[in-house]
């Protein structure tokens, strides 16, 4: 004999069955829900972005390949936008010139954030770092104030970066206070800037204090930080300021990324300080 299912009941199975399947997509749904691309965008289907491949742990290349920590934020950034990556290897000082140009739609490249270039382009910060100065440890260099014991020394920096303004700033002091100044060997790029204290012409190397750390591990024993400085930078992707889309999208990936957990397995990945975060 077959039993049948009452109406109500089987009413009430039906319910329950599709509230339930309702739920688990929802729930299944929302971590991987990609949030909308903006329009406007350099090439259809990616995110084109500009990076300077010269300052590891961010970005720099292995053989042909480009790797860093910006290098697989803006992988997993792209991917919360339902897009890929076209990365273009560019000197810094041409990186706002690129963004400027509509070359890149953003740029991604540790980029230290200070008001001449926020008076151009727009910024997401997503890193507070601080700024070391190396020297080789046979030296015999010694910075123990800051900016006296630059006087009459040769400090090389990457060009247009952060470590320019700030070397360009401490002259201006030593000059106030009749100080000889010293003298700013400005390279284009982190290794060439590293080079030049390698090889002697500079007798100092500013870099980030990341920067400093991996420079340090990798140096077996040649190089030595002799002093950190402006431990409250803060770092940031830059877009265009007529883009709100474009800013509002990457700020949304951004808090994605770092709410994820995923911010925090880079900076482990990459060996950087654990209070890197910035307030999102």
């Amino acid at each position: 004999m077959i039993r049948t299912i009452p109406r109500a009941l089987f009413a009430l199975l039906a319910a329950i069955a599709t509230l339930c399947a309702c739920t688990s997509t929802s729930e299944e749904a929302a971590p991987s829900a990609v949030i909308a691309p903006p329009p406007g965008l350099v090439e259809d289907g990616y995110l084109t972005y500009g990076t300077a491949a010269s300052f590891p742990p961010f970005e720099s290349k292995d053989n042909t390949e480009l790797v860093g920590f910006d290098i697989d934020m803006g992988k997993q950034l792209a991917e919360y936008l339902g897009l890929r990556t076209r990365v273009l290897d560019i000197d810094f000082d041409g990186l706002i010139p690129a963004l400027q140009g509509g070359r890149v739609d953003i740029i991604n490249s540790a980029m230290y954030i200070n008001d001449e270039r926020a008076k151009v382009v727009d910024f997401i910060p997503y890193m507070k770092i601080g700024e070391s100065l190396i020297g080789k440890t046979d030296a015999n260099v010694s910075v123990a104030k800051l900016p006296d014991d630059l006087s009459g020394k040769t400090v090389a920096v990457t060009r247009g970066a952060i470590g320019e303004k700030y070397m360009n700033d401490f002259n201006g002091q030593l000059t106030a206070a009749g100080q000889p100044p010293m003298t700013i060997m400005a390279l284009p790029n982190n290794q060439d800037a590293l080079l030049a204290v390698q090889s002697g012409r500079a007798q100092l190397f500013d870099t980030s204090t990341p920067g400093a750390a991996y420079t340090i591990s990798q140096g077996a024993g040649k190089f030595e930080v002799l002093t950190t400085f402006a431990l409250d930078t803060q770092i940031g992707i830059a877009v265009p300021k007529n883009k709100p889309e474009l800013k509002a999208a990457i700020e949304a990936a951004v808090r994605r990324f770092i709410d994820s957990g995923k911010y925090d397995g880079l900076v482990g990945k990459y060996n950087l300080p654990a209070d890197s975060k910035v307030n999102q």
